[in-house]
């Protein structure tokens, strides 16, 4: 507990103590997020992200059928890239139809 002669906020630290502290004044990397009040976020940077810990910084859900919001697997990133080979197939067959004239 506090004495009269100590100031609550303080919280018996010195400013060079106050890492807790992330104000204007601070050098680090900061977050990047607006918050609700539209100012930007005073949270440092996680090290391998632009955000902070509150705006989305930590590691997220599994991917694939462990994660929670999995429903059908029709957008999973195999069945896109499986997609995206078959067009391109069909278009490649399109042009050498299209080439021996089998298209007139």
């Amino acid at each position: 507990m506090a004495s009269k002669d100590q100031p609550l906020d303080d919280h018996n630290c010195t400013p060079s103590k106050k890492t807790w502290l992330f104000g204007p004044d601070w050098s680090g990397r900061r977050c990047g997020a607006k918050t609700r009040s539209g100012k930007p976020c005073q949270k440092p940077a996680l090290k391998h992200n632009a955000r902070c810990q509150i705006h989305g910084g930590r590691g997220g859900a599994p991917a694939g059928e462990r994660n929670g919001n999995y429903r059908t697997g029709e957008y999973t990133k195999q069945t896109l890239r499986e997609k995206r080979e078959a067009f391109q197939r069909i278009r490649e067959l399109v042009a050498i139809g299209k080439q021996i004239g089998m298209f007139d």
